[in-house]
C-alpha cells in the first residue's frame, strides 16, 4: 500500500489563501471603472476600452468562480481527511 501523507494545515492554509485572493479580487470590480466611452473623447477608443472592461469583468467573474470552487474543494478535502483521521483514531482506541 502506498504511503500517503496529508498535512491538514497545508490544505487549510491553501484554502484560506485562495479565499483571501478571491476577496481581494471581489473588492476591485473593473466594471465600475469604465461604463461609457464619453470620457475618452474619441468614440472608437472609448468603445474599445468599454469592451475591454466588459470582457475583463467577465473573465474576472469566471476566475473568482473557479477560485471559490477551488477553496471549497480544499476546505472539503481538509474536512474529509480530518474526519477520516478522527474515525481511524477512534476505531484504534476502542478496538473496533
Amino acid at each position: 500500500m502506498a504511503d500517503v501523507r496529508v498535512v491538514l494545515q497545508a490544505l487549510l492554509d491553501a484554502a484560506h489563501g485562495v479565499d483571501a485572493v478571491m476577496d481581494e479580487l471581489a473588492a476591485h470590480d473593473v466594471a465600475d471603472l469604465v461604463t461609457t466611452p464619453a470620457p475618452f473623447g474619441h468614440d472608437v477608443l472609448g468603445a474599445v476600452v468599454v469592451d475591454f472592461g466588459d470582457r475583463w469583468s467577465h473573465g474576472l467573474a469566471n476566475l473568482t468562480d473557479d477560485g471559490n470552487a477551488l477553496a471549497r474543494g480544499l476546505h472539503d478535502a481538509a474536512g474529509a481527511y480530518a474526519e477520516a483521521e478522527g474515525l481511524a483514531v477512534d476505531q484504534f482506541r476502542w478496538g473496533r
